[in-house]
């Protein structure tokens, strides 16, 4: 599950393993479903055990192999994926390319997933564009100035303050 994305039959039927063992009453007696197993599988904090949903179980560490691809772009696996998907580009604009391997096709299946997680911090904003990267909290009430966007500023470090860092 670390590399790989199993199909989606394959984490239902496991699903459904672990949904017998707590409801049956012994080996082919059925039992009383007192719930919903997808409540079964929400976080303790919000009603749920806890349980796994392998559908979701399986896309995290594949999410993981995407992070360690942009924190780490110097190691072997990172700079062999980029020679050979993305040259021109980051793994975050990278495309799933003609005939990709079925490891490139896994990683790369997780990537819409990291991407709603991921935001820049901020710090000099040299390499942030306003309109183009994620640098703020999604927010009804966040807008640009109308002044900032007359004067076509485009980098984040455009609009702090070096001396005050404001």
């Amino acid at each position: 599950m670390g590399c790989f994305l199993l199909p989606k039959s394959v984490c239902v039927e496991m699903d459904q393993i672990i949904a017998k063992f707590w409801w049956q009453k012994g080996y082919g007696k059925r039992g009383i479903h007192w719930c919903s197993w997808n409540i079964l599988c929400d976080l303790k904090e919000f009603g749920g055990l806890s349980f796994r949903n392998f559908l979701k179980f399986n896309l995290a560490p594949l999410t993981k192999q995407g992070w360690k691809l942009i924190t780490n772009p110097k190691t072997l696996l990172a700079q062999m994926l980029k020679a050979k998907y993305y040259p021109n580009f980051d793994f975050l604009n990278s495309e799933l390319g003609n005939l990709p391997s079925y490891t490139w096709k896994n990683i790369w299946a997780a990537k819409g997933l990291l991407q709603l997680g991921l935001c820049w911090r901020v710090g000099t904003g040299r390499h942030i564009k306003i309109k183009i990267d994620v640098w703020a909290p999604v927010s009804e009430n966040l807008h640009v100035h109308p002044m900032v966007r007359e004067q076509n500023i485009v980098w984040v470090a455009d609009l702090i303050d070096s001396n005050t860092r404001s």
